[in-house]
């Protein structure tokens, strides 16, 4: 879809058409799944990790309000048309179990991470899913009422969900009810708080810190640029535990910020399932463009897989992929919850060499 914007029309106008593009089709779905009491955790990309919290006696009952959400947001935005001849089409995965919510970084940038079982699960959930499914993870099965529900078993670790049937008190609103505010954190609500603030500027991108200290607005923040991807993945030993892997995240972050800040690199995202931790780095975004942007990106690449590998006894290998291109970069989601992110082609080639080249670092041609 980026492609497609930046090659039909200028680089300005196709930004503001993509911006438009994603924000109104995930705009909507985000709005479904705030209204269901959904939580929206963590933007990856075109991706969105959405959370309910819920005690065991609930889990049945939670389970199938979020499959009504799953199966009215696939009825509702199936497909989205684009001006490009392009479809959007959305997949969706669903685990149930615990999880863990760490934060990483020192005093002047700070990010938090989702990890745990279920996180893994509803990776693994999503990956198995087509467009237009609805899929559950095998634990997530196991905890539903799964009288009203007809499946499909896929490869043994995950259901494909087909028709659900309507209990009676379901079906007089499209929505649960929920209580006032269902949508906002109660944080949003709070008075102003500038130590708190001051705190929380730590979890913003540099960029977006700029802009708007600057009195711009997130409209501003969306262009097409040219810049340089840098996708890492450590590979954990199997044995680590929960507190060695954290703490080789943070150790190993930190690292990464020190050795990409020189060249005016910024870590864009941190996500964490199946023993491996990714992190998307981007040389580049506005108001950090330098000369030679790529070849300190490879620089970046190849000190960061010498350093952790060297450094961390229970990181056994790291795989690095680096592109360079023109991607969109931009603020997605919902009004009420949304990410400064990098969307296109060169991100998931990126993403894809990481992948497709293990312990080594790859680059594009």
């Amino acid at each position: 879809l980026t492609e497609k914007f930046s090659q039909s029309t200028s680089l300005d106008r196709g930004a503001d058409e993509v911006t438009q593009t994603l924000n109104l089709y995930m705009g909507d779905i985000l709005e479904e799944m705030l209204a269901f009491g959904g939580d929206i955790l963590k933007f990856a990309g075109d991706a969105v990790l959405v959370l309910w919290r819920v005690n065991q006696a609930q889990l049945s009952d939670t389970i199938s309000l979020v499959l009504q959400c799953s199966q009215r947001i696939q009825q509702m935005y199936r497909v989205q048309r684009t001006d490009v001849g392009l479809k959007l089409r959305l997949k969706i995965g669903i685990s149930a179990g615990h999880m863990s919510y760490v934060t990483l970084g020192d005093e002047k940038e700070r990010r938090f991470l989702i990890l745990g079982q279920a996180v893994d699960d509803v990776w693994q959930a999503q990956h198995a899913a087509g467009a237009s499914d609805v899929i559950l993870s095998a634990r997530c099965w196991e905890l539903c009422d799964q009288r009203r529900i007809r499946t499909r078993r896929l490869d043994g670790c995950a259901v494909k969900v087909g028709v659900m049937a309507s209990r009676a008190h379901h079906a007089t609103s499209d929505h649960p009810a929920l209580p006032p505010l269902g949508i906002l954190r109660p944080a949003v609500t709070l008075p102003p708080y500038n130590v708190l603030g001051k705190q929380l500027h730590k979890y913003i991108p540099a960029t977006v810190v700029r802009k708007i200290n600057d009195g711009q607005t997130l409209d501003c923040l969306s262009e097409l640029r040219p810049v340089s991807c840098l996708f890492v993945k450590l590979h954990f030993a199997k044995d680590v535990t929960l507190e060695h892997m954290c703490k080789g995240i943070q150790d190993s972050s930190v690292i990464i910020s020190g050795i990409i800040c020189p060249y005016k690199g910024e870590i864009n995202k941190i996500l964490l399932f199946d023993k491996g931790c990714t992190l998307l780095s981007v040389f580049g975004l506005p108001g950090d463009k330098v000369p030679s942007e790529s070849v300190h990106a490879l620089e970046s690449a190849l000190r960061i897989s010498r350093v952790c590998v060297s450094r961390f006894t229970k990181i056994e290998g790291v795989s690095v992929g680096v592109t360079t291109g023109t991607v969109f970069c931009g603020v997605v989601g919902h009004r009420m919850r949304h990410e400064y992110t990098v969307i296109g082609q060169k991100v998931n080639l990126a993403a894809r060499l990481m992948e497709g080249y293990p312990g080594v670092v790859s680059c594009d041609a």
